[in-house]
């Protein structure tokens, strides 16, 4: 009878400790559930437009540093708006490198509600009683136009905003004395709005005076003349250097350069060569040569190697109305073509008055 008493006993005692290892790993993973939960509502949901009291965080998670500057809870004029509104920084404008101080708006009579964004990781220390902070003024997400804000006075009254760009991305902003460069991206000619800018520009700003001393680049704006189309066979004329020496051709006429599309040929006294070439858009005058493939043949040549190198430094160009182009190389000799028709034509004529 004691040993089944025992036995018994052993019997209870292992299933009281299955089942208590059971309710310890259910309410575990329970703890771990909930843990997770909060921690993804914290990171993900507890923020919003509205305002919250959470850390800001960048894109991994990590907590950012507090700014040295903050414009939280700051108030601001909405430049260019057609009333005068202030707006008082309360809310908060999430994005992947931090979060924001930002403020909503309506102009009277409008529809689309604005907001007002102040990116105070940019913001300068106040010198001479003026501090400075970049903003954002939109009304969705393709209409963002940037403005350096000027603050005076121990309350930081918002005195003027200097208009930097629209769809930018600020990556400087450097002051100096009175003087204010920001150093931003600006989308290129064939750039969508949605894309991230990738052409680099600059605007200078003299605080003082209010005034912008240098506009940035807006390159969706400038006119652009197509890539120079050249056709046509030239003929070497001469190579002029800055002081005034002057490279002829031993042998006229033979020195020519032919173009073909993006390809040029030459010829000379001896082997013949070829290179390719490029030009710039717009009205820039840059022309540039690859290294020169050539034939091979044996034979004396007084000014092969010197008319090849002096056509692999050719780095600008310009073209006459006449037709006569002449090319800059980089030591700033000038090298002189003449088309070949006109040549031709120049060399008859002296004939006949001889």
């Amino acid at each position: 009878f004691f040993v089944l008493n025992v036995i018994t006993l052993y019997n209870l005692r292992v299933k009281y400790m299955s089942r208590m290892k059971k309710i310890i790993i259910i309410v575990t993973m329970l703890v771990l559930v909930t843990v997770a939960a909060l921690a993804a509502y914290y990171f993900f949901f507890s923020g919003s437009d509205y305002g919250d009291t959470r850390p800001p965080k960048d894109l991994t998670g990590i907590v950012v540093p507090p700014v040295e500057f903050s414009m939280k809870g700051k108030t601001f004029i909405v430049p260019n708006a057609s009333n005068t509104i202030p707006v008082t920084l309360d809310l908060v404008s999430p994005t992947a490198k931090r979060d924001y101080p930002m403020a909503r708006f309506t102009e009277v009579g409008g529809v689309t509600p604005g907001t007002l964004v102040a990116q105070d990781d940019f913001a300068t220390a106040r010198e001479n009683n003026i501090q400075v902070v970049p903003i954002v003024v939109s009304f969705g997400d393709l209409d963002k136009i940037y403005y350096l804000a000027l603050l005076e006075g121990e309350e930081m009254k918002h005195v003027a905003s200097l208009p930097i760009g629209e769809m930018i991305k600020i990556q400087t902003v450097i002051r100096t004395g009175d003087t204010v460069t920001v150093n931003y991206l600006v989308h290129d000619r064939e750039q969508d709005l949605t894309e991230v800018p990738k052409v680099a520009t600059t605007v200078i700003f003299d605080i003082a005076s209010k005034q912008i001393t240098q506009a940035g680049r807006i390159p969706k704006n400038e006119t652009v003349i197509q890539t120079k189309s050249f056709s046509g066979e030239y003929v070497w004329l001469e190579t002029v250097s800055v002081d005034g020496v002057k490279i002829v051709p031993t042998k006229p006429d033979v020195f020519t350069w032919r173009f073909d599309a993006n390809r040029i040929n030459l010829g000379t006294d001896c082997n013949t060569g070829s290179t390719n070439f490029t030009t710039e858009n717009a009205s820039s005058t840059v022309f540039k040569t690859e290294s020169i493939a050539q034939t091979e043949m044996f034979c004396e040549s007084a000014q092969e190697a010197e008319y090849f190198k002096m056509v692999e430094q050719i780095t600008d160009y310009d073209e006459s109305k006449d037709g006569t182009l002449t090319f800059t190389l980089n030591d700033k000799a000038k090298m002189i073509f003449v088309p070949k028709v006109k040549k031709l034509e120049f060399a008859a004529s002296s004939t006949e008055a001889q």
